[in-house]
């Protein structure tokens, strides 16, 4: 399937079977927890998915967006991403984005040293 859209279905839970979507928008989908099968997804968004905390597997995502998933704290492993969007997530370690094309940190409070983002095309820090 080329692109799909499921954004606020809030009874999803299992997204197990949605890994070779090529664009995905999950936004707003509050129950899903593990998004580790959406590896191989190339768009894939999952703004606002409050319960994800663990997104170790998405590193080769092309694009992103995972805006408002505060349970997030982690994204070392998500420096090969092209576009990512982690707007108002409560992440305090981004030394790892270096590579990424475009990136949106706007209203990441917790984020104090940029110096390792030199790479990014684009940065966003609003």
């Amino acid at each position: 399937m080329h692109k799909l859209d499921l954004s606020g279905c809030r009874g999803i839970t299992d997204v197990s079977s949605l890994g070779n979507v090529h664009e995905l928008n999950l936004s707003h989908c509050l129950r899903i927890t593990d998004v580790s099968s959406l590896r191989n997804v190339h768009t894939l968004d999952l703004s606002s998915c409050q319960g994800i905390t663990d997104i170790n597997s998405l590193g080769n995502v092309h694009e992103l967006n995972l805006s408002q998933c505060r349970g997030i704290i982690n994204v070392k492993n998500l420096g090969n991403v092209h576009t990512l969007n982690l707007s108002w997530c409560k992440i305090t370690d981004e030394s790892s984005l270096g590579n990424v094309h475009s990136l949106n940190l706007s209203y990441c409070y917790e984020i104090i040293d940029v110096s390792s983002l030199r790479n990014v095309h684009t940065l966003d820090l609003s």
